[in-house]
């Protein structure tokens, strides 16, 4: 039997994670899941929303839920991971274990750039007064998590077919 494992997409948020995945989705013909919209539709709320009701603990749990159940399923899937999924209770290990994950490093400026009027729609952006210092630093804390995927894509200067053709070349 020919085994094709999951693909996982991980990054910071806006470093196109769910663009690229759909892209490869459409390339490779699989299945799309973006962990953080099918916790939206399963529970019902926004991110933000279980964010302000639930907590963080509650939701990185959903998170890692979820995960398992994507990365049992059969069939190879390209999941799409939330900026914050592989840095909480082992799961970059549990990524790495049974799909081919790809950190898509994007340089804080772009990040910035992507980011800065989305506060709204990211809780861990909301009422940060220096939004640039906060992703620097969140994103030194997370990079070691990142940099535990198999590979490493920097997406500065290229489009999404550039990224999804390095990942599946």
């Amino acid at each position: 039997m020919d085994y094709t494992p999951h693909i996982s997409l991980v990054g910071f948020m806006g470093s196109g994670k769910s663009t690229v995945g759909k892209a490869l989705a459409r390339i490779l013909q699989r299945p799309l899941f973006d962990t953080d919209s099918l916790i939206e539709t399963r529970k019902g709320k926004s991110v933000v929303e279980i964010f302000t009701g639930e907590g963080e603990e509650k939701f990185r749990e959903y998170e890692r839920q979820l995960l398992l159940e994507l990365l049992n399923a059969p069939q190879p899937a390209v999941i799409v991971c939330g900026g914050g999924t592989p840095c909480f209770v082992g799961v970059m290990d549990i990524l790495n274990a049974h799909a081919v994950t790809f950190y898509l490093h994007t340089p804080v400026d772009i990040l910035y750039a992507r980011l800065k009027n989305e506060a709204a729609h990211r809780p861990l952006l909301q009422g940060k007064d220096d939004l640039r210092q906060f992703i620097e630093e969140l994103l030194a804390h997370r990079e070691p998590f990142y940099q535990k995927a198999t590979y490493t894509i920097h997406t500065a200067g290229k489009t999404v077919g550039e990224i999804a053709g390095e990942i599946t070349a």
